[in-house]
């Protein structure tokens, strides 16, 4: 009995378990050295890419991943965690990058990233970001925000010249939005289905995306739409995925 009470009246001082992910091993033992000399931190593993990310994932349960990959890599990484998370436990994940604009922020929020840091950022900062990312906040920058979330689900409303998109472009994008095939779009826009393909690239690129279902997310968001009062056709747009 009194073994009982004294773990419940013990207050919770378990280390906060982190993963590091990056393709560069100096680079991984010079942050596994700074964060493991941090009172309350132990990286538990450190992984080149996606794939070993997962296993050690999957191995170790960390409570946070610090991860150091761009693009797709990032992209399949995340897709994979936010699996992993509804199955087993809930993984935060804070990516390191070169610069932070805007549309990184957003590509970053759909991925389900927790925070975003600077790499030139001080250690300090980085074991404050972590502490505020493992208590269930989020952070961006230099700056700890608590309805990160808020910021994709209702954005504010924001010029369409920000973004730089061309008139054909927003075009194709108020097709994605409703669900139209790449085929149906080239037939309405007199096109063909590789210049429809080829605007889509551009598209990704300008408003920091990957694919067709994030587009049309990011569309809907941030009113991009040409007729506002169109409705999305849920299905279509799952079945032109």
């Amino acid at each position: 009995m009194d073994t009982e009470r004294d773990d419940i009246d013990a207050p919770d001082t378990a280390a906060v378990r982190i993963l590091l992910v990056d393709e560069h091993l100096i680079f991984r033992e010079g942050l596994r050295k700074l964060l493991d000399g941090e009172p309350g931190f132990t990286v538990v593993g450190d992984a080149p890419g996606p794939d070993e990310a997962l296993l050690a994932v999957d191995e170790q349960k960390p409570d946070i991943a610090i991860v150091s990959l761009a693009g797709r890599p990032l992209a399949r990484l995340m897709q994979t965690l936010q699996d992993l998370g509804t199955e087993r436990h809930r993984l935060r994940t804070i990516v390191l990058a070169a610069t932070i604009e805007r549309r990184h922020i957003v590509q970053a929020l759909q991925l389900g990233v927790s925070g975003m840091l600077l790499k030139d950022t001080s250690a300090q900062l980085m074991f404050e970001s972590v502490r505020c990312v493992v208590a269930g906040h989020c952070w961006i920058g230099r700056e700890k925000l608590s309805d990160m979330a808020e910021a994709v689900v209702r954005p504010a409303p924001m010029d369409r010249a920000r973004f730089r998109l061309t008139p054909r472009e927003l075009e194709i994008v108020d097709a994605v939005r409703r669900g139209d095939t790449n085929k149906s779009i080239a037939r309405q826009l007199s096109i063909t289905e590789n210049t429809v393909k080829h605007h889509l690239t551009t598209i990704f690129g300008k408003v920091g995306v990957f694919t067709r279902l994030q587009l049309a997310v990011f569309a809907i968001n941030h009113k991009l739409e040409l007729d506002p009062g169109a409705m999305v056709d849920a299905a279509a747009m799952a079945a032109a995925l």
